[in-house]
């Protein structure tokens, strides 16, 4: 067994951070135990710019679930293990996201052992890479000692490991390979039997050799080195690089590349177009195939294109020479400490200061956003995307047959496929007037000027994606006056006639990463990307639908999502006002949280269609939706590989502009004869009422009767299973409700009301925590 790691001679060492289309020759780690990383967040993110690592292995992280604010790394994958009862412990580790990765979770998944392992994807030829982290407590009990040398044995097993982490066998010689207590002599024999080597030959805590790199490929790792520490922590931080190239993750995203952009050539080039001559006598069409190869065609010639390259780490705000400074002069003082030139409190106030200035730094950077975010609302919203724990990447996923797919083409057709699955077998179109309304003369459709069409050009969010006709919104925005004109004429042809081109009737999904499993296709939300000048004219149809809504009082006031003056707020205040009121009346209440399933995706086009003409909505307007819901295609985009085009038989397309306002007049009529109180934000329902008899749970199922009735009326199918009683008062006798066959669980939550909220934190909300801890910070230093 090897003892000592020999350092690489400056040759070795040169060779060894070679760049090979740009990436590191090897994968560079870093690992270290943190001993709480609640204050060392920060000069982490510091050391990964001055080395761009590719593995970060952490021991005691000491984090729980209020530490998902400050974890994430931009540029960076995290898995992690927490104690889920208790402080302390806890590892983690960041893999670079342009590696295929995932973890393992199917090995003794009853394991008490504080270790996560990590399956990072070879290059090429090369087999996969089994990477763990242990944390191994000096009062853990032989059991879990046992527990883990399992885990690594099975690992190590005609695979390729490495694995870091806080060992904690002071008693073990590495020189001599001998060790005192019965225990560190049971783990030696462990690696022994295993073909494992352990790679630190220096002291990491005191004199004692604690944290530990181990692999079963003597070759594997090299250039072990034992250098400064993190933040003030007693363990010394480790670099080693792995000699194994991971499979980067490729992507054939391009981009329009808009710093190099001409748009005054792009307006003289389209200024030219007589689009009224031309467009006269078009269908619209033909009219919209000829505007769009126009506009794409000019593009080319005035704005180049670029390739996205996920490989480099984004330089943070904050970042300034004078922090890199701080921590070489750390990094110098804690060498002179370990050579005795230096006292360690002196090391450890210089710590300090380091970590007061980093502080300093990352909060100032954070008010400065916080401040400018009506100016700068990309960099804010996206700061605070960046720090969240649920990133939208799409990582490997689990076909119906079990088999991992990790290719981009590959999981898009995965994705595309469970997303259709659940649309309607069979498109039901319906035309308006099979449900009585006509094309009436006196119908007074408003007319589309080239002035309208110009302030909705003008107001375009130019940090928006495009649809799939790849018209860019910082395009159609700086082409406002030019293109204004022929667009008004297609808008207003379009929905005097009800054609509508299929651009507009095709989408770019999406897929967005909800909760749970992320192997899983049913955790991931479809949202569509469609036309950006379709999506200009519904706003303007919308207007005109929202303004009959309002006018007809045609939406009950159940509803308060995507509404005028509603919003999660009202609907939690009108529904928790009236319900608290009951209980503190004396009554025993009953509250029904109802969950629809796929609900979006589910709605039958010629109920819809029903439903619009019985809202009194005109027939132009009603054969327009009905038309722009018909013959409807989607594809799945991952790193710019599409999957096929899939038909949409059902549903309307989250993320369009119609969508919701679709949505609400189709549910509209759920609350139709129902005797309690029932609340909607779109789908997300609740239905309660007093329980104090058994009459009154009668009424209460009868009520959930009626929905479910509903439900198979209008083609909707519950989640029984999300669906969750709530019982408050202090004579709740806590009765049994059913839907359908299904008897529904009570919540376990009646002690918090807070579960009334609609389990959605507003991004708002996150974005106010981060101007308080920066102001908080900020009030340390001044």
């Amino acid at each position: 067994m090897e003892q000592r790691a020999c350092r690489p001679s400056g040759g070795r060492r040169k060779s060894l951070n070679k760049r090979h289309g740009g990436m590191i020759n090897g994968l560079q780690c870093l690992y270290t135990n943190a001993q709480s990383m609640g204050n060392k967040q920060d000069e982490l993110e510091l050391l990964v710019q001055q080395t761009k690592y590719d593995i970060i292995g952490i021991t005691e992280t000491w984090w729980d679930k209020s530490h998902d604010w400050n974890v994430i790394m931009e540029g960076y994958n995290l898995f992690q293990r927490n104690r889920p009862d208790k402080k302390g412990g806890g590892v983690a580790l960041y893999v670079r996201d342009v590696y295929t990765c995932e973890e393992i979770q199917d090995l003794e998944p009853q394991s008490q052992s504080e270790s996560i392992w990590v399956k990072i994807k070879g290059e090429k030829n090369n087999s996969d890479l089994i990477v763990g982290v242990y944390y191994r407590s000096p009062s853990q009990t032989e059991d879990i000692d046992d527990a883990f040398l399992e885990q690594m044995a099975k690992h190590a097993k005609g695979r390729e490991i490495v694995v870091m982490g806080d060992f904690n066998y002071p008693d073990i010689c590495w020189m001599s390979n001998s060790a005192k207590s019965i225990r560190s002599n049971r783990f030696l024999t462990a690696l022994a039997d295993n073909f494992i080597v352990q790679k630190v030959g220096e002291a990491t805590r005191g004199t004692a050799i604690l944290d530990l790199v181990l692999t079963n490929v003597d070759d594997l790792v090299s250039g072990v080195e034992v250098e400064g520490s993190l933040g003030a922590s007693d363990h010394a931080l480790l670099k080693f690089t792995i000699q194994r190239k991971g499979a980067a993750k490729h992507t054939r995203t391009q981009f329009l590349d808009f710093k190099k952009a001409d748009f005054i050539k792009l307006r003289e080039v389209l200024g030219e177009i007589p689009w009224t001559v031309i467009l006269k006598g078009k269908g619209v069409q033909d009219g919209w195939e000829f505007v769009k190869r126009e506009i794409v065609k000019a593009q080319l010639q005035a704005i180049p294109m670029r390739r996205k390259h996920g490989r480099c780490l984004k330089k943070p705000g904050w970042l300034s020479k004078e922090l890199l400074t701080e921590l070489r002069l750390k990094k110098d003082v804690y060498k002179k400490w370990k050579r005795g030139e230096t006292t360690k409190e002196e090391f450890k106030q210089i710590a300090s200061t380091c970590r007061h200035k980093v502080r300093k730094a990352k909060a100032q950077n954070e008010l400065r956003l916080a401040r400018e975010v009506k100016s700068n609302k990309k960099g804010f919203y996206g700061y605070v995307r960046s720090k969240r724990k649920n990133k939208e990447t799409v990582g490997s996923l689990r076909g119906e047959d079990g088999e991992m797919q990790t290719g981009d083409t590959e999981r898009a057709e995965l994705l595309n496929a469970f997303f259709a699955s659940v649309f309607s077998d069979k498109e039901n179109n319906a035309r308006p007037e099979e449900f009585g309304a006509n094309d009436s003369a006196e119908e007074t459709q408003p007319r589309i000027t080239k002035e309208i069409v110009q302030e909705y050009l003008a107001s375009l969010d130019v940090f928006k994606s495009p649809g799939p006709d790849e018209l860019h919104p910082r395009v159609l925005k700086e082409l406002a006056d030019v293109i204004s004109e022929p667009l008004a004429v297609i808008f207003e042809n379009s929905w005097r006639t009800g054609e509508v081109p299929a651009d507009w009737r095709r989408a770019n999904v999406v897929p967005i990463f909800k909760k749970g499993k992320r192997e899983d296709p049913n955790n991931y939300r479809p949202v569509s990307l469609t036309s950006i000048p379709g999506k200009i004219l519904e706003q303007i149809i919308k207007q005109t639908v929202c303004e009959h809504l309002e006018r007809n009082a045609v939406i009950t006031n159940s509803q308060h999502g995507f509404l005028k003056n509603k919003s999660c707020q009202t609907n939690l205040i009108s529904f928790f006002d009236r319900i608290t009121s009951l209980v503190d009346e004396g009554n025993a209440v009953d509250v029904v949280y109802l969950d629809f399933s796929k609900a979006f995706d589910k709605v039958p086009h010629d109920i819809l269609v029903k439903k619009l003409v019985k809202c009194g909505l005109d027939y132009a307007t009603t054969q327009w939706i009905c038309n722009w819901l018909t013959d409807r295609t989607q594809r799945v985009l991952i790193n710019g590989s599409s999957s096929s085009w899939r038909r949409v038989t059902s549903g309307v397309p989250q993320g369009s502009v119609l969508g919701p306002v679709l949505f609400n007049i189709f549910i509209n009529d759920l609350d139709d004869g129902l005797k309690g109180i029932l609340i909607k934000f779109a789908d997300d329902t609740k239905l309660g009422g007093v329980a104090n008899t058994p009459e009154d749970r009668i009424t209460l199922q009868n009520d959930l009767d009626r929905l479910e009735n509903w439900a198979k009326t209008n083609k909707m199918n519950f989640n029984r299973e999300k669906c969750k009683v709530l019982h408050l008062g202090k004579k709740n006798e806590r009765h049994k409700y059913k839907m359908g066959d299904t008897w529904l669980e009570s919540s376990t939550c009646e002690k918090d009301l807070g579960v009334l909220v609609d389990h959605k934190l507003d991004m708002s909300q996150q974005c106010d925590a981060a101007a308080k801890k920066a102001n908080a910070i900020l009030g340390l230093h001044q």
